[in-house]
């Protein structure tokens, strides 16, 4: 009898650890493809960039739970969004991650016709979607700028010493043969030329605009060109 007890054992065994395998076989399916363990991804931060084109960027949107590094995630989205300040991903269980951003801004945005492109610290042309920028450059007869591109050497130095000289001003424009010129607060157009001191031409335009201001004078340009010399320009009298 004991001999007979013995013989089964093996058998038994065998049938349950076959039981065991096909249990974990059908838990394996059910982690694999049941809906409830594929990412949902939700973008917190975002003001200006679209949260669907970050979401795309981090890869991970209906994903496999299994298959997700939070780490490459943000990461990818850092490489496709160089203006960010940071990105992080962190997921929950069963499979729920949140991408949170932290928006920055660019030092230049470069414009040139309907063309828009973000400008790095080192003046290469990023895409960076609806982000900010604390200058704006509009620029007439250069070639356009591609992703990936930097501006001229030249031209980037005199667009840094722009925006140490006046701080104050957002916006201007570069027209090539003519130099730079801006909209002052007041409504009337400066004049700054391509070369010389930028730091001599903006002490030359706040002495002149306080004075304008002060005498109630609306000119229709300032031409600093020449800071020695700068000229007033009055609309014509009809």
């Amino acid at each position: 009898m004991a001999v007979a007890v013995w013989t089964l054992r093996p058998a038994g065994s065998r049938l349950v650890a076959g039981g065991l395998l096909l249990l974990w076989a059908i838990l394996g399916g059910l982690l694999l493809f049941h809906d409830a363990f594929y990412t949902r991804l939700d973008v917190a931060g975002a003001r200006m960039l679209p949260p669907e084109a970050l979401a795309a960027a981090s890869g991970i949107d209906g994903l496999q739970i299994f298959w997700v590094n939070p780490e490459e995630a943000a990461a990818a989205v850092r490489r496709r969004f160089p203006t960010l300040r940071d990105a992080t991903v962190r997921c929950r269980w069963p499979a729920s991650c949140t991408l949170f951003v932290v928006e920055g801004q660019a030092p230049w945005e470069w414009v040139s016709g309907d063309l828009r492109l973000l400008l790095d610290e080192k003046g290469q042309a990023v895409e960076g979607g609806a982000a900010e920028a604390q200058r704006r450059l509009e620029v007439y007869g250069l070639p356009p700028l591609a992703p990936g591109q930097r501006v001229d050497p030249w031209l980037w130095g005199r667009m840094q010493d722009l925006s140490r000289a006046f701080p104050e001003i957002q916006a201007f424009r570069y027209e090539a043969g003519r130099g730079f010129s801006f909209i002052d607060p007041y409504g009337w157009q400066v004049l700054l030329g391509e070369f010389g001191s930028m730091r001599a031409r903006a002490a030359v335009w706040r002495a002149l605009r306080d004075l304008l201001a002060a005498q109630e004078q609306r000119p229709a340009y300032l031409d600093l060109r020449v800071p020695e010399a700068p000229v007033v320009g009055f609309p014509s009298q009809r």
